[in-house]
């Protein structure tokens, strides 16, 4: 039924709005002539941007959130459902009034408001030209009211559809007959009558509020009759000249406005006139030169690097990621259609200095892929993209435009490295709440108790997502206000510290709630806690950038000289592209393990005695992994009266890992997890490395210990990342041997000692003749 409703609503929005579109070309039809170039690019852009960014943050669309509600108000009060239907469209206009109504009176929400009326034209366009954070809010809002009321799915949609067709028609530049005006206007809202309200007069542009119906405006004394009304012009007082057109400028609009902006009159054309429009870009020949060999030498990097490609945009699907996908739209944005770009003044010099950094690149390519480290490939594919721009461009206009390409690095999804951290950082930052309210507490791991209230702080606690947005958004904002990379990164890490803050206040602010209602609330509640940090997070970043002052565009600056390069250096970026996929392309060559097949038999090779235990199981045997990139035996010995679980984990592809998760308990919401501790058990003078994890379960003693480490042949340890260094080695010289686990789990805890010379006894029996032969 979703789906259906999202199709039947992206039909509607289409259709309609392109009928509108013909019927403006219409020269009889219409209110008056527009210029369609820069204010397209802009209208469009936000409705691009403000769609993907909703979207990003609101995964769930506004008709599957009211599907997924239960019953609400409107069903207890016995209503039939198409009084249902009709007291929900009244209801939801009705707010939409308000809220209108709220945007223009709030000075902080009218800053998000005035992009929609800085339009010094008016056209279908319009209406869809508001700004992300005025989306993101008023679908919170709206997310709100739906689950408040509990909103049938039905009727909400059909106000959205109803209520985007009268946007689109209101916004149009359209003149129909005056008698069918007037007819549709006592009941909708028509062109003639919105167009009132996009006046430059600050009287008229503070009526007709209305979404859907006129009613509202007439009942609450705000309508004012578009006979009657003469419109000087459309738009505001101030964002009217020539550069306040363009989408750079538009999205900076809310953090530039002051009150006493100081505009020239509207009417003063020798003013006007003095407002030199920014340069315009020209595909010179030189220019054209520099695309054709970027382009080709990104595709020569893109020809050997794709898995790593795939593998980046498949992260973009997680959450703390998601932002990823508007990166590509705000880098052609700065590069190529911002006005205030440095770009127009920039002629393109190629050189070779860009070859070295895609040899670097491509080396570390090769070695994080031998390595099997995601991270390592992603950066070094983004790094090899930098050096074919350092190639295209010469190295003196590359670092003009650095700041921007930076932007390419918040592709990678290294937040993961992050998770850690963060998650300790929560866990102190309830503690120090707790130690600074007084409440009674303690700490077991990552649990910790309030009270009697139990709190467990999984990776999801950690507030990865809200650091990772707010660092992107942060960087975006510095981009649009500041040219210099220092302030811009600056700008940057304010959003991250603000994510963390903001994550800090969620956690504690639940802690709070739970003590003072003394009870815990369901982990379904602490989405609206989660929803309510976001906007803080945004809302504290979007008021300090009102505060910040913007860096001046520069009065005048001398374009560099055109030159034509000389043809060899025209082809830096080829061979630079040639370099990355000659070294890249080696490397992904290099003998590498091939894949195995499962032994998928009984192995009797392992001792029926190790250590003094006794094997339980005789007729264990190799299992194949759920992705079939791993296989697995288990094996149950006795040691006195206790089980002791042998868990043996082998990939048997080079690119799989290992699987650590096997080892923790099953339902892990009923276990207190402690931290991994580091221990060295000695058989004689044969020492090795162990990491020790181990569960309490919830209102029960019993443990879950687990002891295990790494080896690849006889090279054991307990570091993932020097476990992955010796195998890319043993990849790069040929070896077959795979990366293996060996766990050992107990409900008691064992001798270091003693688990050493169990390793040893296994180590040895899988490395004999008969293991290998199964």
């Amino acid at each position: 039924m979703t789906e259906a409703f999202e199709s039947l609503y992206q039909l509607v929005f289409v259709c309609f709005a392109v009928a509108l579109v013909l019927l403006e070309r219409v020269r009889v039809l219409q209110r008056q002539r527009v210029r369609f170039a820069r204010r397209w690019t802009s209208n469009i852009g936000l409705f691009l941007i403000g769609s993907v960014f909703t979207a990003v943050v609101f995964p769930i669309g506004l008709y599957a959130f009211a599907q997924q509600q239960p019953p609400g108000l409107l069903a207890r009060l016995g209503l039939s459902f198409p009084a249902q239907i009709l007291l929900t469209f009244v209801l939801l206009d009705l707010w939409r009034y308000w809220e209108h109504r709220l945007y223009h009176r709030i000075p902080l929400l009218w800053r998000l408001h005035l992009v929609h009326h800085s339009d010094t034209q008016i056209d279908v366009t319009t209406s869809e030209r508001h700004h992300p954070l005025e989306l993101l809010l008023g679908t919170a809002v709206l997310l709100a009211l739906i689950a408040t009321l509990g909103l049938p799915a039905p009727a909400l949609g059909l106000y959205l559809l109803t209520a985007t067709v009268v946007a689109l028609y209101s916004h149009a530049n359209l003149r129909l007959p005056a008698f069918l005006d007037r007819a549709l206007r006592g009941l909708i809202v028509t062109p003639p009558v919105h167009a009132v309200h996009h006046s430059d007069l600050q009287a008229q542009t503070d009526s007709n509020y209305g979404s859907v119906l006129t009613i509202w405006d007439r009942l609450f004394g705000t309508y004012v009759d578009p006979q009657s009304a003469r419109i000087p012009h459309f738009g505001l007082g101030y964002f009217h000249l020539p550069k306040d057109t363009g989408l750079l400028r538009v999205l900076q609009q809310p953090f530039l406005f002051r009150r006493s902006l100081d505009y020239p009159g509207r009417d003063d054309d020798a003013m006007l006139g003095t407002t030199a429009a920014p340069p315009r870009f020209a595909m010179t020949r030189a220019w054209r030169d520099a695309i054709l060999g970027g382009s080709a030498g990104c595709l020569l990097v893109a020809a050997v690097m794709w898995p790593t490609l795939l593998e980046m945009t498949a992260s973009w699907r997680s959450e703390p990621y998601q932002y990823a996908w508007l990166i590509v739209p705000m880098l052609v944005y700065l590069t190529v259609w911002n006005r205030q770009s440095p770009r127009p003044q920039i002629a393109p010099q190629p050189d070779f200095t860009g070859v070295g950094v895609v040899v670097v690149a491509a080396a570390c390519w090769g070695a994080a892929a031998l390595m099997n480290i995601d991270v390592g490939r992603q950066f070094a594919l983004i790094l090899s993209l930098q050096g074919i721009a350092i190639s295209t461009l010469g190295w003196r206009a590359y670092w003009r435009l650095f700041p921007t390409l930076a932007l390419l690095f918040l592709m990678i999804p290294y937040g993961d490295l992050l998770q850690p951290a963060l998650r300790m950082l929560t866990l102190k930052s309830i503690e120090l709440f707790a130690i600074a309210a007084n409440l009674p507490h303690s700490i077991d791991g990552f649990v910790i108790f309030i009270g009697s209230h139990r709190y467990i702080v999984l990776d999801d606690c950690s507030g990865l997502s809200y650091v990772t947005l707010a660092t992107f958004l942060g960087y975006c904002f510095g981009l649009l206000l500041y040219r210099s990379f220092f302030r811009i990164a600056a700008l940057s890490l304010l959003g991250a510290v603000l994510g963390v803050a903001t994550n800090v206040l969620r956690v504690n602010a639940i802690v709070l709630i739970d003590w003072i209602r003394d009870s815990q609330m369901a982990l379904t509640a602490h989405g609206t806690i989660q929803w309510i940090a976001l906007f803080v997070t945004l809302g504290l970043l979007f008021y300090i950038l009102t505060r910040l002052k913007v860096d001046a565009s520069p009065a005048a600056f001398v374009p560099d000289a055109p030159g034509d390069a000389p043809t060899r250096r025209k082809l830096a970026p080829v061979v630079a592209g040639l370099s990355g996929l000659l070294i890249a392309g080696s490397a992904a060559a290099l003998p590498a393990n091939a894949s195995q097949p499962p032994r998928g038999m009984p192995s009797g090779v392992l001792s029926a005695q190790i250590a003094g235990w006794a094997r339980a199981d005789p007729t264990a045997s190799w299992a194949p992994g759920d992705d079939g990139q791993t296989e697995a035996m288990r094996l149950t010995y006795q040691r006195e009266g206790h089980d002791v679980e042998v868990l043996i984990i082998t990939t048997l592809s080079p690119t799989a890992k290992l699987p650590e998760s096997r080892l923790a308990p099953g339902d892990r919401t009923m276990w207190r997890e402690k931290p991994v501790q580091n221990e060295v058990g000695c058989a004689g003078s044969d020492c090795i490395a162990l990491r020790h994890a181990s569960w309490e379960r919830d209102h029960d003693p019993q443990m879950h210990h687990v002891y295990f480490t790494y080896s690849i042949g006889s090279f054991v340890t307990n570091s993932r990342f020097a476990l992955r260094a010796a195998h890319g080695w043993r990849r790069l010289t040929g070896n077959r041997d795979n990366p293996r686990l060996i766990g050992f789990i107990s409900d008691d805890a064992l001798d270091v000692d003693e688990l050493a010379v169990a390793f040893r006894a296994v180590q040895s029996a899988l490395a004999s003749p008969g293991a290998r032969a199964n």
